[in-house]
């Protein structure tokens, strides 16, 4: 679907409402007069007709429920989906509406729970943390860390409301394809491997801190490089574990 010069200004309307998706959070359609309140202006835009407005807005108060960021390209799909059912009048045009929201709510709430709530959260914590403690011995730096987590966090999070609206309108159904195997898939992985390599870097630094044998001191550049070169042919959990029994064996050798 062709994003025109009017369209791009009611899917701004869309990206900004998109934000309140969860404030009448109900338990029996969870999402759904949220999403009705996001997809709205669509909508009004292409019914003209009263009686052709309410069954849209009855359409979309059937249950809904998924990850609040990634929610955005389902807003895209389905309002592209309405847009060629105004222009139709087609029976598999109106299934497409409900059928996306149906079929991918629940694989969109998987991803955004692992990448966004398993990954970029996190990773913006540790990001602030490691800032704090660089100018924890200047105060007026201090706030640097906080604010680096706050903008580094809603920096993808905005980025992903925005782009999945344009994208879900303009590439239909093929846009879930690349927010689950594309590039941006796999920095979340990149962002995975980082944060468990900073975290081992703190660990290492602060368990050799006292350490005053310069084959100890040789021995954190060594970890560090190794872990950095096979973190990826390690599990998680391995990983976990190999950090903690280090972690123990540098505490107890090492001071």
């Amino acid at each position: 679907m062709e994003v025109t010069e009017n369209y791009r200004k009611v899917l701004e309307k869309v990206f900004f409402r998109s934000f309140f998706l969860q404030a009448l959070w109900n338990f029996k359609g969870m999402q759904n007069a949220g999403f009705l309140f996001a997809i709205k202006p669509v909508l009004d835009f292409i019914y003209k007709n009263d009686e052709d407005k309410k069954n849209a807005y009855l359409r979309h108060m059937d249950f809904f429920n998924t990850h609040p960021y990634c929610a955005s390209y389902i807003l895209g799909c389905a309002a592209a989906a309405e847009v060629r059912y105004s222009k139709t009048r087609n029976a598999a045009d109106l299934r497409d509406i409900s059928g996306v929201k149906k079929i991918l709510g629940g694989p969109v709430a998987a991803f955004g729970d692992s990448k966004i709530w398993g990954t970029v959260r996190p990773f913006a914590a540790l990001l602030g943390t490691i800032i704090f403690f660089l100018f924890s011995k200047n105060v007026t730096f201090m706030w640097a860390g906080p604010v680096a987590a706050f903008l580094f966090y809603n920096i993808i999070h905005i980025g992903i409301r925005w782009r999945g609206i344009f994208r879900g309108f303009t590439q239909g159904e093929s846009a879930f394809e690349g927010l689950f195997t594309g590039r941006g898939h796999k920095s979340f992985g990149y962002m995975r491997i980082i944060a468990i390599v900073l975290v081992s870097f703190l660990l290492v630094k602060g368990f050799m801190a006292e350490a005053s044998s310069i084959w100890v001191k040789l021995s954190y550049p060594v970890f560090f490089v190794t872990l950095a070169v096979f973190v990826r042919s390690v599990s998680a959990t391995a990983l976990f574990y190999i950090v903690v029994v280090a972690g123990g064996i540098f505490a107890r050798y090492c001071h």
